[in-house]
Formats: structure tokens, C-alpha cells, sequence
């Protein structure tokens, strides 16, 4: 396939009222030579073209109007020795329109304003702590953890696990934990200054999204068949339930008194 190199500086310039005559419904019968003579031409040689390494100021409308002059070239009757091809118009954009990189600046935690344009990956799952002890959505904003069996297995909680934003590492995935079929996530917040974790409400048009606040947000550690979730808001806090029976799910430090390490089970809909 040919190609067309750059265009000369000293052609005509597009601006000019003869770039007009491009644009004529039915258009000249010839359009005159400002281009050098080449073996590639229209039979009667009132077009030709101009071959030239030199760069020329590259505007929008001069791009416009060389597509529009091609145009004109099919609509000639006549035979070319050489025949335009679709892909052919895209060898003149290179001489018209430079590339640059398009830079942003960076943004914090809570910067809002910016946010990836990706789906967001869930998983639904239920938690038990090593005691085996379910997690049930008690009051309309706590979570407690009791040993459940037979029908009232059903009572505990799914959680649909969100991967979000956050500090990713080898042992540590940033996830967000909300209740299935309900606007609420598990966040953690300072109250009569230590970090306590509650039911937050959330507007079920905005969240999930991909990078949640940062009091949303938990670092699961795998360790063994167990699996641990860390504040990100709160290094070194943990989700934990306490050793006794139908007590609320807290934020705990790992004293070692409390249970931090769960069972997660992945449920299908």
C-alpha cells in the first residue's frame, strides 16, 4: 500500500478562499497544480503530488480539508494507477496532528473527585470465627456472633465482599464488607478515643464503588485455612468477636483474649 509523506509548507494555504472551492457541492472540473509532478497522477495531470520532508503547521482545518480534497479525487471520473484505500486516510494524520501525553495529578485518600472507571469484583461469603460461632445481624445496626443450628442457621449474615482500592500486598487484599441485600457496610470510626467498628448506612446509588473511603475499608490476611481482616483506617485492629456466647462484633487489637480469626465459606446466587 502507498503512503503519503509530509505536505509542503509552501502549498497554498487552507485558510485562503480557494480552500472554498473544496467544499463546493459539485466542485471544480480541475483544481490546479500546487503540487510537484510525480509518476502517481490523475491522467490529465491537472492534480498531482508533492512529496517534501519538510513540517508544516499543523491545524485542524488543513487536515479537514486535505480529507475533503481526497474525497473530490474519488469522485473524478477517470482511472488512478494508483487507487486510494480506506486505511490510506490514516497515513495523513500523522503529518497533521502531533501526540502528547496527557498528564494528572495524583490524589489522596480522600480525594473524590477521580475514581477508576472499572467494575468493581464481589464475592458473597459467610464468617465464622474459629469457635465456630456465625455472625447475625441482631439490632438494625449490630452484628453478633452466637452458635446457630438447624433452621435458624439461616439467621446468619451474607456479606458481599468487595475488592477496592488500597494498600495491596503480598499477604494483605483491601476489601469493603457489606450485608447482602441491605445499604449497609461495616466501618470503622474513633469513639471516646478507640476505634470501634459499626453498621454504617450508605446511599445503595453510590457504593459499592471501586475506591471506598478508607474507614470502609479492611485488609484481609490470609494465614493458613483462616482468614483475618485488618483496619485500614486502624493498623493493627482487628474485626473480633469475643470469646463468650451473643456478644457484638467489635474492633478488637489482638490482645490474644479475643478471636480475630475467621472461617470464610463463599455462597452462590
Amino acid at each position: 500500500m502507498a503512503t503519503v509523506p509530509e505536505l509542503n509548507c509552501e502549498m497554498t494555504p487552507f485558510d485562503s478562499d480557494e480552500n472554498d472551492l473544496f467544499f463546493e457541492v459539485d466542485g471544480p472540473q480541475e483544481m490546479k497544480g500546487c503540487f510537484q509532478t510525480l509518476d502517481v497522477g490523475y491522467p490529465d495531470e491537472s492534480i498531482q503530488l508533492q512529496f517534501s520532508q519538510q513540517h508544516i503547521n499543523k491545524r485542524f482545518r488543513q487536515a479537514v480539508s486535505l480529507i475533503v480534497a481526497v474525497e473530490k479525487l474519488w469522485k473524478l471520473p477517470g482511472s488512478f494507477p494508483w487507487t486510494f484505500q480506506d486505511e490510506d486516510m490514516s497515513t495523513f494524520f500523522s503529518f497533521i496532528f502531533e501526540e502528547e501525553p496527557i498528564l494528572c495529578d495524583s490524589w489522596d485518600d480522600d480525594d473524590d473527585l477521580l475514581e477508576c472507571d472499572v467494575s468493581i469484583r464481589q464475592l458473597h461469603c459467610r464468617l465464622r470465627d474459629e469457635q465456630q460461632k456465625c455472625l447475625v445481624l441482631s439490632d438494625p445496626c449490630e452484628l453478633k456472633a452466637l452458635h446457630l443450628n438447624g433452621q435458624n442457621i439461616n439467621q446468619q449474615v451474607v456479606f458481599s465482599m468487595s475488592f477496592v482500592h488500597g494498600e495491596t500486598s503480598n499477604d494483605k487484599i483491601p476489601v469493603a464488607l457489606g450485608l447482602k441485600g441491605k445499604n449497609l457496610y461495616l466501618s470503622c470510626a474513633m469513639k471516646d478515643g478507640t476505634p470501634t467498628l459499626q453498621l454504617e448506612s450508605v446511599d445503595p446509588k453510590q457504593y459499592p464503588k471501586k475506591k471506598m473511603e478508607k474507614r470502609f475499608v479492611f485488609n484481609k490476611i490470609e494465614v493458613k485455612s483462616k482468614v483475618e481482616f485488618e483496619s485500614a483506617q486502624f493498623p493493627n485492629w482487628y474485626i473480633s468477636t469475643s470469646q463468650a456466647e451473643h456478644k457484638p462484633v467489635f474492633l478488637g487489637c489482638n490482645s490474644g483474649q479475643d478471636i480475630i480469626d475467621f472461617t470464610m465459606e463463599s455462597v452462590s446466587f
